[in-house]
């Protein structure tokens, strides 16, 4: 969908009849999932025993690594690209950013919990704010996309972390130099720093709560 369906001054089509209504039906339903989920495990046992103290991750440590996402905000750090650039229309919507207080494996599981409902927040207010009318500004150009020469950095929140894009034009239809900041791969290089002194079988729980996706490492 990111890569398709966005188009620069607007979109590919337009929603489907009736989508907007399965979608709140949807987003409406999630907070009793979460709720479900986590009655399940937050306060389990075995789980806290498994997570807790588990993989500690400084704020310094943090910071100097170029962590992002839930994993530097687990460490107590308040750091969300959507506040902190405010890029798109997240200005228009109101949700807080939750912190840690430990940095461990459990902080990291918790955060994310509480990240997606501030998601479902985010989902609700921009389902009651959806436009209607033209889903194409006609004046967009369509072909023939020229970045002017020199170099930018751009960069959004993704679930990971900091996802960003370095671009270096030289005033042609193709970068001279274009390279992805991929969050996973970054957040992943912390991972022996955290496992010090931990067991064998806590290495896998850690690694789990880095919550890297392969692929975006492998590149």
């Amino acid at each position: 969908m990111m890569c398709n369906y966005l188009r620069f001054g607007g979109c590919r089509c337009d929603l489907p009849r009736g989508w907007l209504e399965a979608c709140r039906a949807v987003v409406d339903g999630l907070p009793r999932f979460l709720d479900e989920f986590e009655n399940l495990l937050a306060t389990n046992e075995i789980l806290m025993a498994r997570t807790q103290g588990v993989g500690v991750l400084s704020p310094a440590l943090a910071v100097q690594a170029g962590v992002t996402g839930p994993m530097l905000r687990a460490s107590g750090v308040n750091y969300d690209l959507r506040k902190v650039d405010r890029y798109g229309i997240y200005d228009r919507f109101e949700f807080r950013v939750p912190l840690g207080e430990h940095g461990d494996v459990y902080d990291r599981y918790m955060i994310r919990m509480l990240e997606m409902r501030e998601s479902v927040r985010i989902l609700q207010q921009a389902l009651r704010a959806v436009p209607s009318g033209p889903i194409m500004d006609p004046k967009a150009r369509l072909r023939g996309f020229k970045p002017p020469v020199g170099e930018v950095y751009a960069r959004i929140e993704a679930p990971k972390g900091e996802l960003g894009f370095y671009l270096i034009s030289d005033g042609s239809g193709n970068p001279y130099r274009y390279r992805i900041r991929p969050p996973s791969f970054v957040n992943l290089t912390i991972l022996e720093d955290m496992c010090r002194g931990a067991t064998l079988q806590d290495t896998v729980v850690i690694l789990g709560a880095v919550d890297i996706v392969l692929g975006e490492v492998d590149r």
